[in-house]
């Protein structure tokens, strides 16, 4: 057999561009899989599972650069530059494989912890940019009880997903650190808010409003079923399964049938400080 009988046929790209990701986060159960899902469903995108690894090397690119960077530039003859290139690049190849094998151009990173690291994935990533999801609290606070989450030192419930006032505290810690993180990306065109409620009850003007912040063409207002389970897939806590098809508008506004007055005026009083500066009266 020849050398040209044994060359492989190539089926699909062997290297795809590097660019970027499109970064999607926010606190828990306001819809980052949600919007990673459909961008999946969708041609130009693909995504994953979440990836907190992620977080943590774009972590050690920031305390590297902290502590050692000016060493390395000075003694070494590595640039600060070149260190946070190959952060970027390492990290990239981790989407590489997803991306030629949907034969798709860009990444979807969809990641709750991104959002409290705004600063930290600006900087790793300057091309990216960022979908920031919002949601209100008293629904927020009736999902997290629909979470199995466990503490994975001691195996016990965590405090957020067992009561509706935990679950409105940790919505106010997790939304002020964002708060703190936003004033990061200045940079105009680089951050969109997309609030829960706006994808359920208007997906058509919502998702148009994205489409044209992340420049691509129309996004469909449909979830599919591989894009589904392939999000919404943890190796860590079992999340609750995403709807497949179109946006659920009744997922809006539950805690108003589904929640006691006490526990509605309990959640209303906690979140009372930051709830309006987030659009929710």
């Amino acid at each position: 057999m020849t050398s040209a009988e044994m060359k492989p046929i190539e089926t699909q790209p062997s290297s795809i561009e590097l660019r970027d990701p499109l970064i999607v986060c926010g606190a828990l159960r306001t819809g980052v899989r949600l919007v990673g899902a459909l961008l999946d469903s969708n041609s130009g995108f693909a995504s994953g599972p979440e990836l907190p690894f992620v977080v943590t090397m774009a972590h050690q690119w920031r305390d590297l650069d902290a502590t050692l960077g000016l060493n390395h530039e000075k003694h070494y003859g590595v640039s600060r530059e070149a260190s946070r290139e190959a952060f970027r690049v390492a990290i990239l190849k981790l989407f590489a494989p997803r991306l030629i094998e949907m034969r798709k151009p860009s990444f979807v990173l969809q990641s709750f912890a991104a959002a409290i690291s705004l600063e930290v994935f600006g900087k790793l990533f300057p091309a990216a940019k960022f979908v920031l999801m919002v949601r209100d609290p008293r629904d927020v606070a009736l999902s997290l009880l629909r979470c199995q989450w466990r503490n994975p030192r001691d195996g016990r419930p965590l405090p957020y997903t067992q009561d509706v006032q935990s679950g409105a505290r940790f919505w106010v810690e997790f939304n002020s650190m964002i708060a703190r993180s936003v004033g990061a990306l200045n940079a105009p065109g680089r951050l969109l808010w997309v609030r829960y409620e706006d994808l359920c009850l208007n997906p058509g003007s919502c998702l148009d409003r994205l489409a044209k912040f992340i420049d691509t063409p129309r996004i469909d207002p449909s979830i599919a079923e591989s894009s589904a389970g392939l999000v919404a897939h943890s190796s860590d806590e079992p999340h609750p399964a995403l709807r497949v098809g179109s946006l659920d508008p009744a997922s809006v506004g539950r805690w108003r049938t589904q929640l006691a007055g006490r526990d509605i005026a309990a959640i209303e009083s906690i979140t009372a400080p930051l709830r309006g500066k987030f659009g929710y009266g």
